[in-house]
């Protein structure tokens, strides 16, 4: 059996969304936090909060069958987030989201960090990973090239971790 309370420490949004269509958001988000241990005091507040950063709050009470799926990936990415995990592993987060919502979500992202927790993130969107304090680019499962992105930037002599990636490519 799983131990639930590490898994209660980490937040996990896998690339394809494990939602329960029949239920509302709402009713997502209560099953899963109560999954996570979270108490019913303060799930509320976290069911709110999360809602808010990921912008549902005006769509919760609706059935996520009727969700498209930028919808589905936001209430995903919420289910992630609640209880304020220890480490947050997210595959491909803002796929299907418009950008000024992505911008938002990275802003989270990054205060998250700033809290002293951990945060992986996949994604094929190069100026994402322009965001992230260290990068691995990986081609067929190895990683080509891992540091922050400016020493990278600096190493290839390029100006974006998309060409470093085009230019570590290169050499392998």
């Amino acid at each position: 059996m799983p131990n639930r309370e590490i898994l209660g420490r980490i937040g996990y949004m896998a690339q394809s969304d494990a939602l329960y269509e029949n239920l509302s958001a709402q009713e997502n988000l209560m099953f899963f936090g109560k999954m996570r241990g979270i108490k019913t005091a303060a799930l509320q507040a976290e069911i709110e909060y999360v809602a808010q950063v990921v912008d549902l709050t005006n769509h919760l009470s609706k059935r996520v069958s009727g969700y498209s799926g930028g919808m589905k990936r936001r209430l995903s990415l919420a289910i992630a987030m609640l209880g304020r995990p220890e480490l947050m592993i997210l595959d491909e987060p803002t796929v299907g989201i418009d950008p000024a919502l992505r911008h938002k979500i990275w802003v989270e992202l990054a205060k998250i960090r700033d809290e002293g927790r951990s945060v992986l993130v996949t994604t094929h969107v190069m100026d994402e990973a322009e965001l992230t304090d260290r990068v691995a680019l990986l081609l067929h499962g190895d990683i080509i090239a891992f540091d922050t992105p400016q020493k990278l930037e600096r190493q290839y002599q390029v100006k974006s971790i998309e060409e470093v990636f085009l230019k570590a490519e290169e050499e392998k």
